[in-house]
């Protein structure tokens, strides 16, 4: 999918408070083509409101900002990453759309 949101000119960036280290080996193992984010001391994840319950862990959430950094749709799903992917897809279908 990533290849779509290129089409579009679209950036994916991914955040997590996991190390460089932990990040290199996920995104080597899932050969993914964008950035991992680090955040250590979970500024960003507190900042987004998407710190985990009790502060331990963090929310699995899609966001959608635009260009001029105003947040245009989102989505939660701690364990359903499909809906990440269909939420995903609908946007990408939509700009489609609109590109004709």
């Amino acid at each position: 999918m990533h290849e779509d949101f290129e089409a579009l000119s679209l950036p994916v960036l991914a955040i997590s408070p996991q190390s460089e280290d932990s990040h290199a080996r996920f995104a080597s193992q899932h050969q993914l083509p964008f950035p991992l984010l680090v955040d250590a001391d979970k500024t960003v994840i507190k900042a987004y409101k998407v710190n985990g319950p009790l502060g331990l862990g963090v929310r699995r959430v899609t966001y959608l900002i635009s260009p001029e950094g105003v947040i245009i749709d989102a989505l939660q799903a701690d364990f359903r990453v499909n809906e990440h992917l269909r939420f995903l897809k609908r946007f990408i279908e939509s700009q489609a759309q609109l590109n004709g």
